[in-house]
């Protein structure tokens, strides 16, 4: 079996590197037969992608981009996060891209759940689905690298799908990081970028930003996370406890060494030590 393919890109141009990143993935073969898809950034709080907290609106302007180009009309931008994601969408610059492209933003916490048992739970048995997210059959992962308190360790592109539950039914999974294997098998992501342009160390809201000029981006959203953390200083052996669960699962690699990476840089050239949370 082929190793999985993890892209990783120089450069401090957010559109420019997503653009580049999906086409060195081959993500036309992902998106080929999909009709509508979802792209989903972090849009934690109100705060700014230089700051290392939020997803780059240059990013998702290169995943629409390259979207487009690849003859997909119906595409939305769809988040939950902990603010006003409306306004947060005005504020960061959401909008204007939505109005460019002619493309759907969703604010998740204004919607209604959708329950959905999960098929073979193993510590979470079901979740609330934003109803809207139902009505995609692709989504994209559009995720900050950044550090994460308590047991996450870090916030990448599986966790980044919790934005989708329903407002005030993502209390569970917030305790139980390790239920994020049963929310996979809901709802996972085709195609997961990683914008690490501006990383987050310390805390996944009140980050310390630190410059990496760095995408990292993939079909197996699992390799993805692997690599991403290694570039944040995690060891193979320090995976994040989610991440390897993942991998035992059956959703993808977690193991570098099983892991094929193309690009312009290795995990070596641009890996640094951030700072963990103190929680």
């Amino acid at each position: 079996m082929e190793r999985s393919v993890v892209v990783m890109l120089k450069g401090t141009d957010g559109k420019e590197l997503a653009y580049k990143a999906l086409e060195a993935m081959d993500a036309g073969t992902v998106i080929s037969e999909k009709k509508r898809i979802l792209v989903k950034p972090n849009i934690t709080i109100m705060r700014t992608a230089a700051e290392g907290v939020t997803t780059d609106p240059n990013v998702i302007e290169g995943i629409i981009m390259f979207l487009r180009d690849n003859g997909v009309k119906e595409i939305a931008i769809g988040e939950g996060g902990g603010c006003d994601v409306t306004e947060a969408y005005r504020k960061l610059g959401f909008n204007d891209i939505a109005e460019r492209h002619n493309v759907k933003l969703i604010d998740i916490n204004r919607h209604e759940g959708v329950l959905i048992k999960v098929p073979n739970p193993h510590f979470i048995s079901e979740f609330w689905i934003a109803k809207p997210v139902l009505d995609y059959d692709c989504i994209i992962s559009a995720a900050k690298l950044k550090i994460h308190a308590g047991e996450w360790k870090v916030t990448l592109a599986m966790k980044n799908m919790m934005g989708l539950i329903a407002r005030h039914k993502r209390g569970q999974i917030h305790r139980e990081d390790r239920g994020i294997v049963d929310l996979l098998q809901i709802i996972k992501p085709d195609i997961s970028v990683i914008d690490g342009i501006v990383g987050g160390e310390k805390h996944e809201l009140t980050s310390i930003p630190v410059r990496m000029n760095l995408l990292i981006a993939g079909k197996d959203f699992v390799a993805v996370d692997a690599v991403s953390s290694a570039t944040m200083g995690f060891s193979n052996e320090e995976t994040p406890r989610h991440i390897r669960l993942a991998e035992e699962k059956g959703f993808g690699t977690s193991n570098l060494n099983k892991i094929r990476l193309i690009g312009d840089v290795k995990i070596e050239d641009v890996k640094k030590n951030f700072k963990r949370a103190d929680i």
